[in-house]
């Protein structure tokens, strides 16, 4: 059974020398299954199936110049239009800032649905963006690193465990509980050394 996850990052500084919006590019695929992302697009994160997806994506931001602040916008867009309250902000005030914003959304897609990371810088000139940190004996700091994986094949029913954890099964095909009238009956109390009538 194929596992729908993606692990991309970018191993390049980004800079954008517009403040318009720029896709954030990702030049490396750590792993990946279920999932598109290639080197001729890759600004572009493509599904291949269909489900309920968790997306996160981690942007190391940075800049070469200036001492005022300037911020430096990141959100996710879905086929070439913006996901609504999905826009995260970092603010810089001195080149020797750092900082790692996280940016996540939780949503349904479809076959063929592709995602991108999108950025903005408050000004240009400044260096301002993503950044690419080598450091010595340890492991690369990335610019970005964009996780993803599917949680559910669809938004409907909410599935239990059943017969220890061993299968699922939709709530909504589960028999209803069985009501007993136990009126007049008698019930044990304190382990079995009394009863009382209910």
């Amino acid at each position: 059974m194929t596992v729908e996850f993606a692990q991309i990052i970018s191993t390049k500084d980004q800079r954008p020398d517009t403040t318009d919006p720029v896709p954030v590019v990702m030049d490396q695929n750590d792993a990946i299954s279920g999932i598109e992302h290639s080197n001729e697009h890759p600004g572009d994160i493509q599904i291949l199936i269909p489900g309920i997806y968790v997306v996160i994506s981690a942007p190391q931001v940075g800049r070469t110049s200036g001492d005022t602040a300037s911020s430096v916008d990141f959100w996710l867009r879905k086929n070439g239009k913006d996901i609504a309250n999905s826009n995260v902000r970092a603010v810089l005030r001195t080149n020797e800032n750092k900082d790692v914003i996280v940016n996540q959304t939780m949503m349904s897609f479809q076959a063929g649905d592709v995602i991108n990371v999108m950025m903005a810088v408050e000004k240009t000139g400044e260096g301002l963006g993503i950044e690419a940190i080598k450091t010595q004996g340890r492991p690369l700091i990335p610019s970005i690193i964009f996780s993803m994986h599917k949680i559910k094949d669809h938004e409907y029913g909410h599935w239990v465990s059943t017969e220890r954890g061993t299968s699922t099964k939709n709530l909504s095909e589960m028999k209803k509980a069985k009501i007993v009238d136990t009126k007049g009956r008698y019930v044990s109390t304190n382990k079995g050394t009394g009863r009382i009538k209910i």
